[in-house]
């Protein structure tokens, strides 16, 4: 086996790729490892959404899984870009808002942090 990992370092090395790919595969983890359950605790946030219409959906949607000060530290934004962001999160990141709510809450966002 030796000498079979030596000729394949060496064919390895004429062809100009490294010597580390001659190294045995890493075994996979057992499919038990990979079915564990994690348990996580997020912190509880005293700070909510400034009062206005959309601040229950901010409320509700958003600190799902962000806090209200990380968004409203945020840049400001447009209607459209608002609603480009609330859109990302709901197909890219799985966000469970409902559709009929992201004009709302892209409303909302621009009037407490957004451009006109």
């Amino acid at each position: 086996m030796k000498s079979q990992n030596v000729l394949i370092s060496i064919l390895l090395a004429s062809a100009g790729i490294p010597a580390a790919f001659a190294e045995p595969a890493v075994k996979a983890p057992s499919a038990a490892a990979l079915n564990r359950t994690v348990s996580v605790t997020l912190p509880d946030s005293e700070h909510v959404f400034p009062p206005g219409a959309g601040a229950e959906i901010a409320n509700s949607q958003c600190m799902i899984c962000h806090s209200a000060g990380m968004v409203t530290r945020q840049p400001p934004l447009r209607f459209g870009e608002w609603k480009a962001e609330i859109n990302k999160m709901r197909t890219a990141y799985g966000a469970p808002m409902p559709a009929e709510q992201v004009d709302e809450l892209a409303t909302y966002l621009t009037v407490i942090k957004g451009k006109q």
